[in-house]
């Protein structure tokens, strides 16, 4: 069960994890792309470009670099608007400048061609992310850019119009994948969520079982030789009378004070009674539920009643919508003191006392 729970809290969260984007070998992956493209623009040969031309080639590879980052960065799905709209329109924008920056001819066709397929990656990895709508965006930008340079910078149609059709024969099968992955995804992390669940309620119910499984043992070791002593006709001890009255306040206190229940409590409420203080505990919480630390008032209980040599002690934690949270009554004779515990700042509870034993 344990090594159920661990794989279940091992389970991917989120789509980026689930897909790998956010794997060491993926993102050397994303970062060999640039380097072979700088790589590749170093090792052809030089086609004799002004300064003004290279600055531009320089930047835009920069740019494409800051698209793919911008893609494949952080883990919200889907990836955010503002670095999705910054990669589409950079990216573009970048891979459009780079061809510009390329004297058109017969010999560069294959030129134009590298940028685009840098800038298609960013463009997929968008649509994996689950903006497919802008990574189509970043198609019509590419089909503009190829309308542009066949019309206006010179080159073929042919050479013009290769940059969107690759674009578009890798964008149509990742789209389609997209469409039909990402809701089974989203529901497997329903399904990892509600075994998440399951796990945990079943670790609980074990747990309690245990629990009472031990308190059950303990209370058998304790009363058994108790009632065989009764069964056989023999007197207990003042001392076992004692044990067993004290068993019996402990069980009253289980079920209608078991809020107020710790082995602490336990411990100073059997040492209270022992001195003669009679202890009261209650738990008038529907079903016990609340979201106020109980350890805090544990705390002042165990106060009370470390303090308490004679008298009463009585403890109550109060239902939702009672002005207090917990109330503690100490009683010695004719002087009533009452503690009362209510919902402080940012929901911490903080503990009044009033000497003058005044009603809540």
């Amino acid at each position: 069960m344990e090594q159920a729970a661990m794989r279940t809290q091992q389970s991917p969260q989120t789509m980026v994890t689930m897909f790998g984007l956010n794997r060491l070998s993926f993102r050397i992956a994303l970062t060999m792309v640039i380097v072979v493209y700088v790589i590749v623009g170093v090792i052809l040969p030089h086609l004799g470009e002004d300064s003004g031309h290279e600055m531009v080639a320089t930047i835009g590879a920069v740019g494409l670099a800051v698209s793919l980052w911008l893609a494949a960065r952080g883990d919200d799905d889907p990836i955010g608007l503002g670095a999705t709209v910054a990669a589409v329109l950079l990216g573009g924008v970048s891979a459009g400048a780079i061809w510009w920056s390329i004297p058109a001819g017969p010999m560069n066709w294959i030129r134009p061609s590298a940028p685009f397929v840098a800038y298609t990656i960013a463009m997929a990895l968008l649509a994996i992310r689950g903006r497919i709508a802008w990574a189509w965006c970043g198609f019509i930008l590419v089909s503009a850019t190829a309308a542009t340079a066949g019309i206006v910078w010179g080159w073929g149609g042919g050479t013009a119009a290769q940059a969107a059709v690759r674009m578009l024969v890798s964008l149509v099968p990742v789209t389609l994948v997209m469409l039909f992955v990402r809701p089974l995804l989203l529901f497997a992390r329903v399904l990892d969520r509600r075994e998440v669940v399951a796990v945990a309620e079943e670790a609980a119910q074990a747990a309690t079982a245990q629990q009472r499984r031990r308190q059950a043992a303990a209370l058998d070791g304790e009363v058994r030789p108790i009632l065989e002593k009764i069964a056989a006709g023999e007197e207990i001890s003042p001392t076992e009378a004692v044990r067993a009255r004290l068993l019996e306040h402990d069980l009253r206190d289980s079920v209608r004070g078991a809020g107020w229940m710790s082995p602490a409590v336990r411990e100073a409420v059997a040492q209270a009674r022992q001195r003669g203080v009679e202890v009261r505990l209650f738990d008038d919480r529907p079903g016990g539920s609340s979201t106020i630390d109980c350890e805090v008032l544990r705390g002042e209980l165990l106060t009370a009643l470390r303090a308490a040599d004679r008298g009463a002690v009585t403890a109550r934690m109060l239902p939702r919508g009672r002005d207090a949270i917990a109330v503690i009554v100490t009683q010695d004779g004719d002087d009533v003191r009452r503690r009362y515990c209510r919902a402080g700042e940012a929901g911490r509870p903080e503990w009044n006392r009033d000497p003058d034993g005044g009603a809540v």
